[in-house]
Order: C-alpha cells, then sequence, then structure tokens
C-alpha cells in the first residue's frame, strides 16, 4: 500500500525490467532492515551488494540503467521540471494525501493508535486544495505533466491518490475536474492499471 513502494513498481512495470517484491512493513522491522535502510523506509533497491534505500533515488538509479523506454526528458529545463514535480509529489502533496491515509488507516489498523481528525481536516479542507490548485495550473490542457511524455512526475503526482481513495476520500471533481481525469487516466495505463489494482480492499483498512 507504500505510495513510494508503488512509484517503484510503476517505473519497473513501464521499462519491462522483471525484479522480486519482498514485502517489509518499516513498522517494527527487524534490524537487519535498518542497517539496510538508515532512515527505516521503504521502498529498498537491494542487488547483490548494491543497496539503495529511498524512492527517488532508486527512480534516478533506475532511470541511468534502463534508460529505455526514458521517464525524464532531454531538454535540461524539462529534465529538471520534471525532477521538480517528483519532489512536490513526495513532500507537500503527500503530505495531504499520503497523510490523510496515515492517520485513517495506518495509526488505528496498524499502529492501534487514534486518528488526528482536526489534522485530517487541515489536510483536506487546506492543504490538499493549495496543492490541486497549484498542479491544475501547471497540468494545463496537457495530457502528461511535463514535455507531453509519461514521465517520473506522473508517477509521483499520482501513486499517493490510491492512498487517499483507501482512506476513503478523492479529488472533488466539480471543482478539480482536469486534475481529477488526469489521474484517472494516467492510473488507466496499461503497466500502470494492474499495480493501481493491486491493493487490499480498502473498505477492510478504513476508518471513518
Amino acid at each position: 500500500m507504500s505510495p513510494y513502494v508503488r512509484k517503484v513498481r510503476v517505473a519497473l512495470a513501464y521499462k519491462g525490467v522483471d525484479f522480486e517484491d519482498v514485502e517489509q512493513t518499516p513498522f517494527g522491522a527487524p534490524a537487519e532492515f535498518r542497517e539496510l535502510s538508515p532512515l527505516s523506509k521503504i521502498p529498498i533497491w537491494h542487488e547483490d551488494d548494491f543497496v539503495l534505500p529511498d524512492s527517488s533515488v532508486i527512480l534516478s538509479y533506475i532511470e541511468e540503467r534502463y534508460p529505455n523506454p526514458p521517464l525524464l526528458p532531454n531538454d535540461p529545463q524539462r529534465r529538471a521540471r520534471a525532477l521538480w514535480f517528483q519532489e512536490y509529489g513526495g513532500t507537500k502533496l503527500s503530505e495531504a494525501t499520503a497523510g490523510v491515509f496515515f492517520e485513517r488507516v495506518v495509526k488505528p489498523k496498524i499502529l492501534k493508535l487514534e486518528t488526528n481528525t482536526k489534522l485530517v481536516d487541515h489536510l483536506l479542507l487546506k492543504t490538499l486544495p493549495r496543492a490541486l490548485d497549484y498542479l491544475t495550473k501547471c497540468l494545463g490542457n496537457d495530457d502528461y505533466m511535463v514535455a507531453g511524455m509519461f514521465t517520473l512526475a506522473d508517477i509521483a503526482l499520482t501513486t499517493s491518490f490510491v492512498n487517499l481513495k483507501l482512506a476513503g476520500a478523492s479529488i472533488d471533481t466539480s471543482r478539480w475536474p482536469e486534475y481529477a481525469a488526469y489521474v484517472e487516466r494516467i492510473h488507466a495505463l496499461p503497466f500502470y492499471a494492474p499495480i493501481v489494482a493491486d491493493v487490499p480492499d480498502w473498505t477492510k483498512f478504513r476508518k471513518d
């Protein structure tokens, strides 16, 4: 269910790279995991004796190691733009989407803690709208966020909306119809759709 693991899985599927997926939660992880991931986060890329934690770093490595089909434009400015959106997706956007998921799903179901409903309201009513206003303006009428092609930006700006749905929330289609359609369109891509579908039934995890 991790949006960061999903980022890497989508990139590998897009490039047609075979891999072995070993499930590991960062919560209460064994010492061996913490040695591999000093930040105690997932995913981890483990290839022979080569280890990389952090999804963005892993994606940079995958792009260099498996350059075709590309996930970054050749033009330096457009390439930098895609990398910026990857950063924004993993920080400000994830603060809202993954934040709601953490409060409504992870805390009550995994950590056995109470949901901070005031924080959820703030994320859904303040943080997420600001992010969607900004991203809708950046998207315009384009099918993809950067350079008219599928890039890391599109992965980073859509993956956590799977988690938002798991948490029982969604994009207000009356206020942000363009961005809602964009997320649906990206999720429906043939290499992306099976990964979106490969999550547990959200009603089993959601706590209202």
